[in-house]
């Protein structure tokens, strides 16, 4: 709370500035520009956007760290539709425990380019 407040008045004293120096005009340009920033270190400061859900393997490309998933609805807050997909997968997922047509459950998310990316690959239980 005590962040967002000091990036108010940061841009509030940017406003103040480029009135008194730049006229109207300038003061607009300044607040679009301080909003786009202080909206670009929020959603930078989030964290990731994750999401949950159960599968069943269709392919799995180790050497790219692909696998194609036919999945149900993904939970939380990166919501999916039902569909078939190939996956990146994250470096600390073992694709050596997943073989095409097991049932699994993930974690999936985003990453810094807005990609999806496989975080988490557990087998379902029977």
């Amino acid at each position: 709370m005590r962040t967002m407040r000091f990036r108010f008045w940061l841009v509030a004293a940017s406003v103040a500035v480029s009135v008194g120096i730049g006229g109207a005009a300038s003061a607009n340009t300044a607040v679009h520009d301080a909003t786009r920033f202080v909206i670009a270190q929020a959603a930078e400061t989030t964290g990731k956007t994750t999401g949950n859900g159960d599968g069943v393997v269709r392919a799995i490309d180790a050497d790219e760290r692909r696998i194609m998933i036919t999945h149900g609805p993904v939970s939380g807050p990166l919501e999916m539709s039902p569909m078939t997909m190939a996956f990146r997968v994250a470096p600390n997922v073992d694709l050596s425990s997943l073989s095409k047509g097991m049932k699994i459950k993930f974690t999936i998310s985003r990453d810094a380019k807005g990609l999806y990316v496989i975080e988490d690959v557990r087998p379902e239980k029977p």
